[in-house]
């Protein structure tokens, strides 16, 4: 039980007076005890009777056996009855029964008692306590029938009972007399305590010599408690005394206190002043004879609150006071004055709350002006509408500085200089928005806290008659917006907190205009390219999802054309990414030049353009934009001083029969476009089914690919060179081949570029390294001569930074020799980058290892790049060996690069050897070595040196012949 519930318990049965407690602790005791004696004597009652009506049944049954017994012998059953009759009248029985023992019987019931009913209860504790009487007739040992005598319980019970409530009456009777006794008795002991409240009125009433009467036949206690409670009193009258001196000394020190503490004033009943202190006249201003003899009422300038009244009750609130030089508020306290005859004066006492007030005042207004910029705030980052939130800005900035009018000027360009252009206006500027002024040129002049209307302002000060201004910047990151000004009718100065006020709300106005700039702009970068100003992809789908449905409902065609300008990643990696940039926003103007009123031209990313053909008449048409654009793109760009060529890719897809809907029809022209690629580059292309087919062979063998390498599907031919000084084998060429499950062999063109598009030349190149390595190490195993392996590297991994690390850690882990490996890169490689490039072959270089450069005369031919790279070789290209020796233009250019290789100390190899007669015009030239069909094709690892060792054909023989 908690302690609050034990309070509540205590005040609902616990008695406040002491007469109730000593009576209620009477009274519980008085009924504790009745209850416990009553209990015992009800107890003794109810077993004693039940005992002495057992008894006195067993005593009757006796008295009746010996009759019944001699009336059964004769079978005399009438005197049977009647005897059993006479017993049950006035005995604590309510049947008898005679049951004879052939089988008759006799049972007589008696009549009903007339006493009250007991409870139930009360009647099964009596019911539990008696039981039937039967008595055996037996006669000369012989048995005749039983006596069955059963108790009236319930007459018993009643009989019981009654006596019960009777006891109890006769009990509660006795316990009230004595608690009415008790009640009589403890009243008039305590009645002699009543004398104490005629003391207390003696005492208020000012008798100081007052004392509790004493009363003989009081109890002692009390006696004692009277006598103390004088003793008391004596005592207080002493001490009230030496208080009341001590009061008074006080009381004239306060006075002095508080005339220089306190304004303090003396009225008279009619309200006049009479007596002022030197503080009334200090911070008033007034003199003395301006002031008294007036009424308090005159000095006070009335406000919302009423003013004091003559009266009895003492008055507190604020007033506002009419000093000489300015108006003061004060805190004042009207205290009444009483004499006999009522109300004579009153002492009012007035406190300069003016400092507080102001304070007050300027915290609220300082509040004000945060809940109207943090509700600007608010405002500012919900809502869609800029001039909303310019309207919402103009009306805190007057609000918060109480001035009847704002406006925002925003900063616009002018035929001569610049102009500010109200863009929003509150109060009497509300209708000025247009409202133009000139603005000088240069950074907006700061106003000097002491103008009141800035030169600026003028115009607006005639036009709408204000006559004092305040004025900030709205600085955005990029440039100033505009002005933000708030004047006034009045002459008034603003002040600094007014100035800080206006910049935080210029402030949330910069901020929500750049974040409306930088909205605008990602919306339209979401939908535009950032360098070309053309729509971007998405712009583009749901542009072309239109354009669709235009068609289908005007049952027409429509079209989408994908642009991709050839090779203009060499644009970006040979003269930069800004170069390439510049390219694209020229290629963008030839294309919008060449499209046709109503088509979409678009950028899709990198070098590739798409543009929609929203009606489509008929093929021609668009093989004449195609040309157009093929021919406008082919064109030269003249950038940074030199003429760029690029050409233009183009794939072509129709609606309805290539596409149903924008995302089929963009796939179908992007296909068509790298079919145009396949085709040789700078033409266009329509899509087709078979294009479709070519895809999805390709993407089938790109995942083919995937898993080529897992399942050990690669494998290595070489093909040897032929050293033309010594007629021997000088080295191999390791080539790349595809063992296909279900095709065999596949054709290298056919799956390195898809080994670079995918990336997966990485990988793949990496295990031709480690794959070399091994099988020169298993040559030199098995005893035969071990010559040079040249390895083609590709593109791809010559941007990688690591390769020459790579390569390192196989070679290391192989065991075999560095400078047993040659690296083949063509041309084109070395000028993607050329600064990395020197870096990694220097590296390569380093190592050990050969380099060589492949396929030359068939790219850039830069000699400034042969004498750049760390090279060992050049391979002249097949196409300068085909038709040797018979075109005198492909000899010359041979002897020329040979005689060119060797003054740079390079070895020269030929290519493409097909035939005695190139190999004995190449000897002639001075090449080195030559490489073909003609020397052998490439072989397995296991017939390279088989071949070597076996008869060399008639013509070769001839050859070397030639050649020793």
């Amino acid at each position: 039980m908690t302690s609050s519930s034990l309070r509540l318990l205590k005040r609902v049965f616990m008695p406040r007076s002491l007469m109730g407690r000593v009576f209620g602790v009477f009274a519980v005791t008085l009924l504790l005890l009745l209850a416990a004696g009553l209990g015992m004597v009800y107890r003794y009652q109810y077993l004693q009777h039940i005992e002495e009506t057992q008894d006195n049944a067993l005593m009757l049954v006796e008295a009746v056996i010996q009759p019944i017994e001699e009336s059964v012998v004769i079978g005399d059953y009438d005197t049977v009855k009647r005897t059993l009759g006479k017993m049950i009248v006035k005995s604590p029985f309510n049947r008898a029964q005679f049951l004879e023992v052939g089988g008759g019987a006799i049972s007589l019931e008696a009549q009903d008692s007339q006493y009250p009913a007991p409870p139930d209860w009360f009647t099964a504790l009596i019911v539990e306590r008696f039981y039937d009487v039967n008595r055996v007739i037996t006669v000369g040992g012989k048995d005749y029938g039983v006596i069955r005598l059963s108790f009236d319980v319930t007459r018993l019970a009643a009989q019981l009972w009654q006596l019960i409530i009777e006891t109890a009456a006769v009990a509660s009777v006795l316990a009230s007399a004595s608690l009415l006794m008790m009640r009589v008795l403890l009243r008039r002991w305590l009645d002699r305590l009543g004398g104490l409240r005629a003391f207390e009125h003696d005492v208020a009433a000012g008798l100081v010599t007052a004392e509790a009467p004493l009363h003989d036949d009081a109890p002692l206690e009390i006696q004692e408690a009277i006598l103390a409670v004088n003793r008391g009193t004596a005592s207080l009258r002493v001490q009230y005394g030496e208080r009341i001196e001590l009061l008074m000394n006080s009381l004239v020190q306060h006075k002095s206190a508080m005339d220089q503490a306190a304004i303090v004033s003396e009225i008279d009943g009619d309200g006049r002043i009479t007596v002022v202190n030197e503080q009334f006249i200090a911070n008033s201003g007034l003199s003395r004879a301006e002031i008294v003899g007036q009424p308090l009422a005159h000095l006070t300038i009335p406000g919302p609150a009423p003013l004091w009244m003559p009266g009895p009750d003492v008055w507190k609130g604020d007033v506002t006071i009419a000093g000489r030089d300015r108006t003061l508020q004060w805190h004042r306290t009207i205290v009444p004055m009483f004499d006999a005859g009522g109300t004579a004066r009153y002492i009012c006492i007035d406190i300069d709350i003016t400092e507080r007030k102001t304070f007050e005042r300027t915290i609220l207004a300082t509040a004000r002006r945060e809940n109207l910029i943090a509700e600007l705030g608010r405002v500012a980052l919900t809502a869609t509408d800029l001039h909303h939130v310019f309207q919402e800005a103009v009306q805190a900035a007057a609000g918060g500085l109480d001035a009847t009018s704002a406006a925002l000027f925003s900063l616009e360009p002018a035929p001569i200089g610049r102009s500010l252009v109200i863009r929003a206006g509150s109060g009497t500027l509300a209708l000025a928005t247009g409202f133009v002024l000139d603005c000088p040129l240069g950074p907006m002049p700061q106003q000097a806290p002491a103008d009141l209307l800035r030169p600026l302002f003028a115009p607006v000060g005639a036009a709408y008659q204000v006559r004092s201004s305040v004025d900030t910047c709205v600085i955005c990151t990029e440039s100033p917006f505009g002005v933000l000004g708030v004047f006034s009718d009045d002459a008034r100065q603003f002040g600094p907190d007014d100035r800080n006020f206006l910049r935080s709300i210029a402030h949330i106005l910069a901020t929500t205009i750049e974040r409306h700039t930088a909205q605008q702009r990602l919306t339209y970068l979401a939908q535009y390219d950032a360098l070309t100003d053309l729509p971007n992809r998405r712009y583009l789908s749901e542009s072309l999802d239109l354009a669709i449905g235009a068609a289908a409902a005007q049952t027409r065609r429509a079209g989408v054309m994908f642009i991709d300008l050839d090779h203009f990643k060499k644009v970006n990696d040979m003269l930069g990414h800004g170069v390439g940039d510049q390219l694209l926003v020229l290629a963008t103007k030839r294309l919008q030049g060449c499209a046709r009123p109503g088509d979409l031209v678009a950028r899709l990313g990198g070098d590739e353009f798409a543009l929609i053909l929203p009606d489509i008449v008929a093929d021609d048409d668009i093989d004449v934009l195609c040309t157009c654009i093929i021919d406008a793109l082919a064109a030269p760009f003249l950038l940074q001083g030199q003429q760029l060529f690029v050409s233009a890719s183009i794939g072509v897809a129709r609606y309805p029969q290539d596409g149903a809907n924008a995302e089929v029809l963009l796939k179908s022209a992007d296909t068509a476009m790298y079919a145009a690629k396949h085709n040789g580059r700078g033409n266009f292309q329509f899509f087709s089914a078979a294009m479709h087919d070519a895809t999805t062979q390709r993407n089938k063998l790109e995942a083919e690919l995937h898993q080529a390498l897992e399942r050990r599907e690669f494998l290595l031919h070489y093909q040897p060179k032929l050293d033309l000084a010594t007629g021997n084998t000088s080295g191999f060429e390791a080539l790349l081949r595809w063992n296909h499950p279900q095709r065999g062999l596949v054709p290298p063109l056919e799956f390195i570029s898809v080994l670079e598009d995918t990336g997966l030349i990485i990988a793949v190149g990496e295990w031709v390294v480690a794959e070399v390595c091994r099988q020169l190490g298993a040559w030199h195993a098995d005893g035969f001569p071990v010559v040079p392996v040249a390895i083609n590297l590709s593109a791809r991994q010559l941007e990688q930074g690591d390769l020459a690390a790579t390569i390192e850690d196989i070679v290391t882990a192989s065991g075999i020799a560095p400078t047993l490996l040659e690296f083949e890169l063509t041309e084109s490689m070395l000028m993607v980058n050329p600064d990395a490039a020197v870096e990694i072959l220097g590296r390569i270089k380093a190592l050990g290892m050969r380099l060589s450069i492949d396929d030359f005369g068939t790219g850039y031919s830069s000699l400034a790049y042969l004498k750049r790279f760390p090279l060992d070789a050049l391979k002249i290209d097949r196409t300068f060996v085909r038709d040797l020796p018979h075109d005198s233009d492909d000899a010359a250019i041979t002897r020329a690069v040979i005689n060119l290789a060797h003054s740079l100390n390079l070895t020269v190899v030929a290519e493409g050897v097909e035939n005695l007669e190139q190999l004995c015009e190449l000897k002639r030239f001075g090449c080195d070595e030559i490489q073909g069909y003609y020397v052998d094709r490439p072989l397995g690892p296991a017939h390279c040196f088989v071949a070597a060792q076996s008869a060399l054909p008639a013509d070769l023989q001839r050859a070397a012949m030639l050649v020793l």
